[in-house]
Parts: structure tokens; C-alpha cells; sequence
């Protein structure tokens, strides 16, 4: 909420046979992901949330642009699924 200055925000969580996805969605003010993911100061929140999804064998998408809100989805697979590319609805 901080920076994005959301209005609304959703949590989704959802559970697929071999994987659990979480989402959170807003309606801020959004940003250029591929500027903040490449960018040499600050923005450790977003790049530490990619790293710690690829360490549990999961993926993070992040969807976004200026003035349009922000999407950020987790999906990670579930213990014993021996998957980590299924993704949950």
C-alpha cells in the first residue's frame, strides 16, 4: 500500500493437484517491472520475492504498468507433486 497507493487490493490462493498459487492484485498506480527487476538500487523486495520462489522450485510473474495496478503471482509446487511448471487456478 505504501507504493502503490491501492484503492482495493485482492488475495487469491488457489490449489491445483500439483501446485498452490498465491496472487496478489491491486489497483495503484502500477510500474515497469522490467525497469525495477533490472535496476542496480533499491526494489530488493521484488528481486528477494523472485529468489525465494526459485529456491522452492516455484515461479513469480509479475504483471504491471504505469497507471494500470499490479499483478504478483506465486506458484510453487505442492510437496510430493514432483512438478514445478503446473500451475494453480
Amino acid at each position: 500500500m505504501r507504493h502503490a497507493h491501492a484503492a482495493r487490493i485482492a488475495v487469491l490462493l488457489g490449489y491445483g493437484a500439483d501446485s498452490v498459487a498465491l496472487e496478489v492484485r491491486d489497483d495503484g498506480c502500477g510500474f515497469d517491472p522490467e525497469r525495477v527487476l533490472a535496476g542496480g538500487r533499491g526494489h530488493f523486495g521484488l528481486r528477494g520475492l523472485r529468489g525465494r520462489a526459485e529456491k522452492i522450485g516455484g515461479t513469480l510473474r509479475i504483471d504491471s504498468r504505469p497507471g494500470a495496478g499490479t499483478a504478483i503471482k506465486i506458484v510453487v509446487p505442492r510437496p510430493g507433486s514432483g512438478s514445478s511448471n503446473s500451475h494453480a487456478s
